[in-house]
Formats: structure tokens, sequence, C-alpha cells
């Protein structure tokens, strides 16, 4: 078998992953695509310098397909190991049988375990940023026509039983009843915090940008504390949301950088491409087409407070160990 095509290093290759999972992995931006039963389409591949297969915990192997794996030298990694914290991976010998751990879930500690063992492989972790370049958050006014079938028609934190209420602040509606220092205070420190933490804010009661741009003076919002806010409407985030979903991204490396090609519907959007090291991120616009990222236009900046994952990782397991305990409380406190 010759050797003469090398793999980018996104999208991530999936075999027999989960439903539920896979779903996951593309609601919150990273780039995966799903091989076949067998391996043969792998034949004439190489690795340049990182791809990764995640193959799921009931997936398994014949000895034609190991082959394949050693020839293309893919770094493997079995999810069965984030079944429980004893679960380790199976080893090559034991791929052609079925772990016992069980069908592997998608949530907040997945997503961090994954993000973990991708970087020892050597890989990078970038996903598509949950807002269009250059934002980092989204404010929506107004009442969605989506309504309460928001979760059944906009599908937009699947696999997850999220309703609309999420997005929705509950100081606001102290806020009709009761117009005060106090209650302007829990207004402001909530919509700083979920800023912070990446978390869109949803204001229903709100029917225009003009009057969002009333409320904030009311509460004594100071602007700068937001500053890469997106400002919009409810069904418009919906729009971006769905367009999001459908965008196919690869993503191999160069020497001076990164080349990333990227094609969908963008209709007016501006996607954006989100990069981890650690806990500091970076975001850079993902024009339409072929385009170079250069290493040197890349700026970090620490990002403690939001999850490697976003916003739908964030919402997957909000109770999961690997979180600090006060993981919720850190923005407030700083924004108070």
């Amino acid at each position: 078998m010759s050797v003469s095509r090398h793999l980018p290093e996104y999208p991530i290759l999936l075999a027999g992953v989960a439903a539920p999972v896979v779903k996951g992995l593309r609601e919150m931006g990273l780039p995966v695509t799903e091989l076949q039963d067998d391996l043969a389409q792998l034949s004439g591949y190489q690795l340049s310098r990182w791809n990764l297969l995640l193959i799921g915990s009931r997936k398994t192997f014949n000895e034609q397909d190991l082959q394949t794996l050693s020839h293309c030298k893919i770094p493997v990694i079995d999810l069965s190991e984030f079944s429980s914290e004893s679960a380790t991976g199976r080893t090559k010998s034991e791929l052609g049988k079925k772990s016992r751990t069980g069908i592997e879930q998608f949530n907040s500690q997945f997503v961090i375990q994954l993000k973990e063992r991708l970087q020892q492989t050597g890989g990078a972790w970038m996903r598509v940023g949950d807002y269009p370049y250059p934002y980092q958050g989204v404010i929506c006014y107004g009442e969605s026509a989506l309504g309460n079938e928001f979760r059944e028609v906009s599908n937009v934190t699947s696999p997850l039983p999220v309703p609309l209420e999420l997005l929705y602040l509950k100081s606001e509606q102290d806020w009709h009843q009761k117009s005060d220092a106090e209650t302007q205070r829990k207004l402001r420190v909530e919509i700083v915090s979920r800023y912070r933490q990446g978390l869109p804010v949803s204001l229903p009661s709100v029917p225009s940008r003009e009057e969002l741009n009333l409320l904030f003076q009311n509460i004594n919002l100071d602007r700068k504390q937001i500053p890469l806010v997106w400002v919009t409407s409810l069904d418009m985030f919906f729009r971006w949301w769905n367009l999001r979903r459908q965008l196919a991204v690869s993503i191999s490396r160069i020497s001076s950088g990164w080349e990333t090609i990227i094609s969908g519907q963008f209709q007016g959007f501006w996607p954006s491409l989100q990069i981890w090291k650690g806990q500091h991120s970076a975001t850079v616009s993902l024009p339409q087409g072929v385009n170079e990222v250069r290493d040197e236009s890349i700026a970090f900046v620490s990002n403690p407070e939001r999850h490697p994952g976003g916003f739908t990782a964030h919402w997957a397991g909000v109770n999961s160990s690997l979180l600090p305990a006060d993981y919720q409380k850190m923005a407030a406190s700083a924004a108070s």
C-alpha cells in the first residue's frame, strides 16, 4: 500500500461513538467526521503531524483494521476510559472485543477529559466559536417565535434536555417587580457573570435594542465590562446557531501556523475558531474558503471562567466533579 497523502489535524475521526456523544461534539463546535464500518477509506493516508481517532466503547476492530491503524500511525483514544474513574482504555490486543464499561455519555466532565487526552497526544484543542467573530458572548432581546417549542425546533443544545428558560435571567423578573439599587446590582452582576463565563443571555421582556440600551443605563451597566458582547434578537441568535452546526471545517498544521478550510452557508455571519492552551484561549476569524492563521497573529488570554467546550458543554454537566465547587460564582463575585 503506497502512502501519498496526509490527514489534516481536524476533523477528528470517529468510529463507533455513541450518537449522543457525536451530536454533543458537533454542537460544541468540535470538527469531527464519522468513519464507515471498516477503515479501508484510510488506505493511502499517513499522519502528517497529528490526527486522532476516537473509538466508542462498543467499537471492535478486525485484524485488517488494526494493520491499517498501525500503518497510518494515527493516535487512538478509547472513550471507554472516560466511562468511570477507574476505567482504562483497551489495549491493542483488546480492540477486537467490546468494552465492558458501557456506552459513553456526553457531559462536562467528558469534554474536559477529552481535551486533556487530546493535548497529551500532541494535538491542539480547537472548536468553532459559539458566537460570530469577534464576539465572546450574546445578549438577546425579544421573545422568540419558537416559544416553548425551542428545544424541539431549534435543537440548539441537543442532545441535552435544556429548556429555553435556561437562557433567561431570574433577576430580570425582580427588576420589573421592584426596581431599586439592589435589583439593579443583581441584574448587572448576572449579566456580567454570564458574559465572563461565555453563557448566552436572553431578556424576553425587552422588545428592542433601544429598550435594551435603556435597561443598561437604568442598571448602570458599564459596557466596558462586556466589551465583545453580541446584541441581537433571540431569533437571530437561533438563526446563527442553526447555520453554525452546518459548517464543515478542515484544519491542517503548516510551517507558519494553521491552514483552515471552511464551507457552508454564512448568510452575513462570520464564524470564529477558538484555540485553547491550558486555561488560555484565542479567537480568530474563519473566512470562507481556504485561509492561513499565522502563529504570530494568535493572541492567547487567560479564560479560567469559561468552559473549553463552550456553553453547550458547560450546561451538559455543571455538577461535574472536575469543575470547582464555586465555578458558577467566580464571575459573579468579580462582577459585583
